[in-house]
């Protein structure tokens, strides 16, 4: 019954999904159709969405964790949001981080978004937020990178984690026009290792698996990982760009100058045992750290080497799940869930 009244739903009347009077939500294989062409539209977003925020006309409350005793490596974060201009919706994102689902070949993360109408708070939409967060993440790392490394191209590359988050992040760095001469993969995992080489060379890139123990010498350095203590203990190179997508990789100590440490916002990346909230408990304070505005196109690269750390944002996911919307609206993509709601009139 529950399957009929959804295909009974599909939104082929025309109206726009801020205006409907049932919610609207998109398959996940047509959410993934859209990000996939529209990966530079989704880093200028992230800008925007950015921009937003430092000019107060977005609000990110802290995230809130759900954790459990019998399962501390687990976790379901929730992430209100609101962002202004011409997105003007606010929203929640419910994501879970279960590490042991890699083990069954399972992703290790799952999310819903629920977007919210900020006339009336009713919900306007449900999307799977699986492939927002992993999109919004990439782009918020490709930006950074954008900003720090004049003409978009690298010597070497090098990820650390053989996941969705890394092979996202190459697909957002190509398509904004990055060139690699060659690329290495560090994973502990030494099938995920070579499976993602096989990755690279299927999208015309050079590509071999590389020693995580060993220090880095790449111009460029990505961590996704799952890790939950930080283990990489070797000094950065006045150079190097360092993407820290998993927050908890690199040992505190190497953090501190001449280490320039860039941030989406200064309250929310030193928390919840990131390597920077750990250097905070550490010394007292974390002096050489700053927010995206301080890397912003025209500004100079701050000295020494850069770590960005961006602990992630909800309106980040809330400006992509309206690009999402959009695009599908336009593609005729969009699904009515009917019957989901009550009636909406008082009287």
């Amino acid at each position: 019954m529950i399957v009929e009244d959804l295909r009974r739903a599909e939104a082929k009347d025309g109206t726009s999904w801020r205006e409907a009077d049932e919610p609207s939500y998109v398959r996940a294989r047509d959410i993934a159709s859209i990000l996939a062409s529209a990966r530079t539209q989704i880093i200028e977003v992230v800008a925007k969405a950015y921009d937003a925020f430092y000019h107060q006309e977005a609000i990110n409350p802290d995230t809130y964790s759900l954790r459990f005793p019998q399962k501390s490596n687990s976790r379901i974060n929730a992430l209100p949001a609101y962002i202004g201009r011409d997105v003007d919706l606010a929203g929640l994102k419910w994501v879970a981080s279960f590490p042991d689902n890699v083990a069954r070949n399972r992703q290790r993360a799952s999310a819903l978004i629920v977007v919210n109408s900020f006339e009336t708070g009713y919900p306007l939409a449900v999307l799977d937020g699986t492939l927002i967060s992993s999109a919004r993440t990439a782009a918020s790392a490709a930006l950074a990178a954008r900003c720090l490394v004049p003409g978009r191209e690298t010597d070497a590359f090098t990820l650390y984690g053989a996941g969705v988050i890394n092979r996202d992040l190459l697909a957002y760095l190509q398509a904004d026009g990055w060139r690699f001469d060659h690329v290495t993969i560090c994973d502990p995992v030494s099938a995920s290792a070579e499976a993602f080489t096989q990755h690279c060379a299927a999208r015309g890139l050079s590509a071999h698996v590389g020693d995580t123990s060993r220090r880095c010498d790449s111009g460029l350095i990505s961590f996704a990982t799952s890790a939950l203590a930080p283990w990489y203990d070797h000094p950065f190179q006045a150079d190097q760009t360092v993407l820290h997508m998993s927050l908890r990789d690199i040992v505190p100590e190497r953090l501190k100058a001449p280490v320039f440490n860039v941030v989406d916002d200064v309250s929310h990346a030193l928390k919840a045992n990131t390597s920077l909230h750990l250097l905070q408990q550490r010394q007292g304070r974390v002096e050489n750290v700053a927010n995206y505005a301080a890397i912003a196109p025209g500004a100079p690269r701050p000295e020494g080497p850069v770590v960005v750390s961006a602990f992630g944002m909800g309106i980040l996911d809330l400006a992509v799940a309206h690009v999402v919307l959009n695009a599908a609206q336009e593609r005729g993509l969009l699904r009515r869930i009917d019957g989901l709601l009550p009636e909406f009139s008082r009287w």
